[in-house]
C-alpha cells in the first residue's frame, strides 16, 4: 500500500466524522469510531476493485507482482501485455463492475436501516463506490475505462498501438474537460464554483494528463521498438586476454576497425568489458604499463545479449538487468561485440 493513501484516509475519515456529528450530535467522540469503521471499509471496497483485475489477469495467464493503493494512484501492476483485445477488455471492466457491484449493494443494505449510523455508513459507502466505478468507466486513459476503449479500437483496426493512442488522446480530452468543470459548473447551473472545486480540478486533471501522456509516449516507443536489432546497433569487439596491455588493446582494435574490447580468461571465455571511458581516463603515456584488467568491468548475470534480439528482447534485458555495456554473442555463443546503452539511446532518437 502506497504511504499517499494515507492522507486521502485521514480526509476521509475526517469527512464523515463531521457528517455523522451533524446529524447524531449525542455521538461525541464515538464519531471517529464510526469515521474510522468507514475509511476501512471503503479501503477494503477499492481493494477488492483491485483484485478484481488480478484474479482476472491471473485468469488469462498473465503475470501481476503487485497491487498498490494511493491518492489517484491505486493500481494493479500487471505484467506483460494482454494478448487479445477480450483479455484487455475483460482485465479493465471487471474493476469498476465489482466497484458498481459493491455499490450497490451497500446502498441497497443502507434500505434495511431506516435511520441511524448504520443507514448513513452504508449509504456513503455505496454512493462513494458507484462514483468510483462510474468514474473508472469514462471512456480515456489511465482510467479503466480508457482501456477498455483501447480494447474496442483494438478489435476494430487490429492494432493494439492504434488503440493506445485513441484512448490516450482520449484520456486527455477529459483532462480539459475536468479542468474546465468548475466553470461549466457556474455557466450551466449557476453555481459559483469554491477554492476548493478549482483545487480538485487541478489536481484530477493533472493525474488524467499525466497518466495519458505516459501512455501515449508508451504507445509511440513500442510501436518503434520493433525497429531496434541489436546486430545494427552493437559495436564490433576484438578479444584479448587480461594481461594485454591498453596500448596494445587499443591497437588491435583500430587494426580490425572494432569499437569495443573483450577481456577473456585462459580457456577463451568472455568475462569482462572495457568501456571507452575507462581507456580515456588512463594517460596516454601510462597505457603500455597498464593492462586491460585493471580498466575493465565484470560481465554481470544477465549483461548478455543475443545479436538476433530486437525491440521488445531489448526492452526486457535493461528492465531487468540494467546496465551501461552489454556483451553481444553470435548464434554460436561466440563474441560479436558490445551493446551501449547509450548507443540504443542514440538509435532511437534517431529514428
Amino acid at each position: 500500500m502506497r504511504f499517499t493513501w494515507l492522507p486521502v484516509a485521514m480526509l476521509l475519515a475526517i469527512g464523515f466524522a463531521a457528517i455523522i456529528g451533524q446529524q447524531f450530535p449525542g455521538l461525541g467522540s464515538w464519531r471517529y469510531l464510526a469515521a474510522f469503521a468507514f475509511v476501512v471499509a471503503f479501503t477494503v471496497s477499492i481493494l477488492v476493485h483491485e483484485l478484481a483485475h488480478a484474479l482476472m489477469a491471473m485468469r488469462f495467464g498473465i503475470g501481476v507482482s503487485e497491487i498498490n493503493l494511493g491518492f489517484f494512484a491505486a493500481g494493479t501492476h500487471i505484467e506483460g501485455e494482454r494478448k487479445s483485445p477480450f483479455e484487455e477488455f475483460a482485465v479493465s471492466v471487471v474493476g469498476p463492475i465489482a466497484s458498481l457491484v459493491i455499490g450497490g449493494t451497500a446502498y441497497l443494505g443502507s434500505r434495511a436501516f431506516d435511520e441511524g449510523v448504520a443507514y448513513v455508513a452504508l449509504w456513503e459507502l455505496g454512493v462513494a463506490n458507484l462514483i468510483v466505478g462510474v468514474t473508472n468507466l469514462l471512456p480515456g486513459l489511465p482510467l479503466d475505462g480508457g482501456w477498455v476503449l483501447r480494447a474496442a479500437v483494438w478489435k476494430v483496426t487490429g492494432n493494439m498501438h492504434t488503440g493506445t493512442i485513441v484512448a490516450a488522446w482520449a484520456g486527455r480530452l477529459l483532462a480539459i474537460t475536468v479542468l474546465a468543470a468548475p466553470v461549466l459548473l457556474e455557466e450551466i447551473w449557476g453555481r459559483q464554483p469554491s477554492m476548493i472545486d478549482f483545487l480538485i480540478a487541478l489536481a484530477v486533471g493533472f493525474f488524467l494528463w499525466m497518466g495519458s501522456t505516459a501512455s501515449l509516449m508508451q504507445a509511440r516507443l513500442k510501436r518503434r521498438l520493433p525497429q531496434l536489432q541489436v546486430r545494427t546497433m552493437a559495436r564490433r569487439a576484438i578479444a584479448v586476454h587480461a594481461g594485454t596491455p591498453i596500448s596494445e588493446a587499443v591497437r588491435l582494435a583500430s587494426d580490425a576497425q572494432a569499437g569495443a574490447v573483450v577481456v577473456i580468461d585462459g580457456e577463451g571465455k568472455p568475462h569482462a568489458l572495457v568501456s571507452e571511458s575507462a581507456v580515456a581516463a588512463v594517460a596516454q603515456n601510462q597505457r603500455p604499463w597498464t593492462n586491460v584488467s585493471e580498466v575493465a568491468t565484470r560481465i554481470g548475470p544477465g549483461h548478455i545479449i543475443g545479436v538476433n534480439d530486437t525491440g521488445e528482447e531489448i526492452l526486457k534485458t535493461l528492465r531487468e538487468h540494467p546496465a551501461s555495456e552489454y556483451l553481444v554473442l553470435d548464434a554460436g555463443g561466440s563474441v560479436y561485440g558490445v551493446l551501449a546503452t547509450a548507443d540504443i539511446e542514440r538509435t532511437f532518437r534517431g529514428r
